[in-house]
């Protein structure tokens, strides 16, 4: 840049700003840390720099049927502007950040961060965003990508976080989005029982539901807000909008110091996991919506599991409701041949067993009649009469009366289950499934079977 003053040329050196999108992932195990640990700490130390941030960091859940995740399957994004100058601190800060706190030890663990200069998200980078979510993509297809946008990488050991990083960087929670406030322990108290006073989530639930969620299993009372993992989170509150998740954050007691807080702007409960789907089409990994007619009466299974199978014009497959859902699995069990439904879940690969949904979510489409032969009444008592055998007819053993055969009569009994969606409780719902509380109106389409 240049301006011309009293009859001089004076060059003016102009400081550019760039927009940085960082993405962080696999950098825990299942025996502690957490990825979205890491993510606050960068945060904070992004703080410290002053660089200026865009909107709340992100956590995206990934693809939960993946065989090889550590819990939650999740990975970070933070997007900031600073100018270029800093642009070279930033990412040694968030690349020794990684490495020091990162559970490199453990052989599992692969951390890989992304960086991507960039204002708006190539729709490359999004449609593999959401690939990762709903399928299974290897760590060359990650790096063929990132040479096409223009991306950097780095890669820890064998370095299969990239895949994670780079669906972070590119997921821009377009179509649906929640928040979460995270609160994380001191290192002196990871590994111990949690200190969080069970009355006051009881009371933040009052006051915040439904726009928080899951803070409670109200089947069981259980408290849903602290994990039971080795990992330095304290708590996290889930809601619609970082305001109600920094008030029910008050309004929480912990009886242990927090060594930090952060709201992460999240897909979780949005069910961007699921895809529609035939049964014909169904794959292990996914996780899909298929619409189908009962074509198996449900059963239960040793350990308590019910499974039915569905069938639509392109072929059958199994639904499970597992012995955890608990009274999720009564309802199934209500089920009968004929019965159209819509099932909602995950697939697994176990190839000693057939395809088989593992249930988040059921819709009632349709009732099959139930119907039930009633043997005809005495005239004279009023009684049921009792058959005498197959084209005998029926008689009354007290009234000595009789009846022909053919005068049964085959009546329809009303169902004890109605139209409508039904979920698993929260002490089994995924992170990724949308409770129905968010539904703000269910619709169910024109559906073919």
């Amino acid at each position: 840049m240049q301006i011309k003053e009293s009859g001089r040329i004076c060059f003016i050196r102009q400081t550019m700003a760039s927009i940085l999108h960082i993405g962080i992932d696999d950098t825990d195990s299942k025996k502690g840390m957490c990825t979205t640990y890491i993510g606050a700490v960068v945060t904070d130390k992004l703080k410290e720099i002053g660089v200026k941030f865009i909107d709340f960091p992100k956590l995206i859940r990934l693809n939960p049927n993946i065989p090889w995740k550590t819990r939650g399957n999740c990975s970070v994004a933070i997007e900031i502007q600073a100018s270029d100058e800093k642009i070279s601190t930033v990412k040694d800060t968030v690349l020794k950040t990684v490495e020091e706190l990162a559970e490199l030890h453990v052989e599992t663990t692969n951390p890989g961060v992304v960086f991507y200069q960039g204002k708006k998200i190539p729709p490359n980078l999004k449609a593999f965003s959401k690939k990762v979510v709903q399928d299974v993509v290897t760590i060359e297809e990650a790096e063929i990508l990132a040479r096409k946008i223009g991306a950097e990488v780095r890669k820890f050991k064998l370095g299969r976080g990239i895949i994670g990083s780079l669906a972070a960087v590119g997921n821009t929670l377009e179509r649906d989005r929640t928040y979460e406030l995270i609160a994380y322990r001191t290192l002196e108290n990871r590994g111990t029982a949690r200190k969080v006073d069970p009355a006051s989530v009881i009371e933040m639930d009052k006051k915040t539901f439904p726009n928080t969620f899951d803070n409670l299993d109200p089947s069981t009372g259980e408290i849903r807000i602290t994990p039971h993992t080795p990992c330095p989170i304290l708590y996290g509150i889930r809601g619609e909008s970082p305001s109600v998740v920094e008030k029910a954050h008050k309004l929480v007691r912990a009886f242990e110091p927090i060594e930090r807080v952060v709201v992460y702007k999240t897909n979780q409960g949005t069910d961007e996991h699921l895809r529609r789907a035939k049964i014909s089409e169904a794959r292990p990994y996914w996780s899909v919506i298929v619409d189908g007619a009962v074509c198996q009466t449900p059963r239960v299974i040793p350990g308590g599991h019910v499974i039915f199978r569905i069938r639509d014009r392109t072929g059958e497959i199994d639904c499970a409701a597992y012995e955890p859902t608990r009274q999720f699995r009564e309802i199934v069990r209500k089920l009968i041949v004929g019965d159209k439904v819509r099932v909602y879940g995950g697939i697994k690969e176990k190839p000693e067993l057939p395809l088989t949904i593992n249930l988040e979510k059921l819709a009632m489409l349709k009732l099959a009649p139930l119907l039930r032969k009633e043997n005809p009444k005495c005239q004279i008592c009023g009684k049921r009469m009792k058959s005498e055998g197959k084209d005998k007819g029926y008689s009354c053993k007290r009234c000595k009366v009789k009846a022909p055969a053919g005068s049964a009569k085959i009546v329809e009994v009303k169902r004890e289950i109605d139209l409508g969606m039904f979920e698993v409780p929260p002490r089994c719902r995924r992170h990724l499934a949308k409770p129905l509380v968010r539904e703000v109106q269910v619709k169910f389409p024109a559906h073919e079977f």
